[in-house]
């Protein structure tokens, strides 16, 4: 999977399988990142791992496991930042573990807007406030036929992105393997979308790509694509449902809280998004 930023350079990371698991890494995010681990894989993850560092230097490595994996995957330099319970098919959790190796990587200097976010989401102080929905805005899942104006939508919303969704190549074969998007369009264009990528080993799925052209923004339109969203993994039997969303902006986390997912965690300087490393939030929610 190819991972990129807006202009005529090409930046990468790279998915790399090891037996049944899969390990993402590059200099674009500057981090290892364990996405899905199998039991038979661990004793050469934990080698894969250590020696790309060696190799590469990079600044962060984030490891999402099960928690009965902890004693193995746990060095006196390793934190905690997140866990998503019953992650694993309803029944255990995840744990994303992470090791910094840039101190400046380990510290987030917007932490105070942060928590004042996550104080305001979970004590729920904020009022919704929307403008009116029109009415011929309609939710639907996405086709092959949509991908032209899902790219433009997507390099309107975002400077820069963890993936090239904004790059037809990619949507069509995430989509072509079994990614569902779903989309908000007008009369005349797409004006928002989402994505469910699906953990089939866990039975959950990663509630992602929410984007919403900023000119209709205020009109819930996020939230009738998470609602879609939503109905359609139940349908499939999945058992969790969780995001991971910028900690910065207010209006996501709210999307989240108010849709009665639940927070998990923050994973400092995780990811490079709209042109910068950002903290990530962590919200989860049972399907079930």
């Amino acid at each position: 999977i190819w991972k990129e930023s807006r202009g005529e350079r090409m930046e990468t990371d790279f998915i790399l399988p090891i037996g049944k698991s899969l390990i993402q890494h590059g200099y674009f995010n500057n981090r290892i990142y364990l996405i899905q681990i199998h039991p038979d894989d661990v004793e050469a993850i934990m080698k894969r791992i250590n020696y790309l560092q060696l190799v590469f230097a990079y600044g962060k490595i984030i490891l999402k496991i099960p928690r009965s994996f902890m004693r193995d995957f746990l060095t006196p330099d390793s934190r905690v930042e997140a866990t998503i319970p019953g992650y694993y098919q309803g029944r255990e959790d995840a744990l994303f573990i992470s090791r910094f190796y840039d101190h400046n990587r380990a510290e987030e200097g917007a932490y105070n807007i942060i928590q004042k976010n996550l104080t305001s989401c979970l004590n729920h102080h904020l009022p919704s406030i929307q403008k009116k929905s029109a009415d011929e805005i309609h939710i639907r899942k996405a086709e092959i036929s949509d991908i032209p104006d899902m790219c433009s939508l997507y390099r309107n919303v975002f400077e820069t992105y963890p993936f090239p969704i904004h790059e037809p190549y990619y949507l069509k074969k995430i989509m072509s393997c079994g990614v569902p998007f779903f989309i908000a369009e007008t009369s005349d264009t797409i004006i928002a979308a989402g994505s469910c990528e699906i953990d089939t080993h866990a039975s959950a799925v990663e509630m992602s790509d929410v984007a919403v052209d900023p000119k209709f923004r205020g009109r819930g339109i996020s939230k009738r694509i998470l609602s879609q969203m939503e109905t359609h993994m139940k349908e499939n039997q999945v058992k969790t449902a969780f995001t991971i969303c910028r900690a910065g902006p207010l209006q996501i986390n709210r999307l989240f809280s108010g849709f009665g997912y639940q927070f998990g965690g923050t994973l400092i300087k995780n990811t490079n998004i709209c042109g910068t490393f950002e903290s990530m939030n962590i919200w989860y929610k049972p399907l079930n």
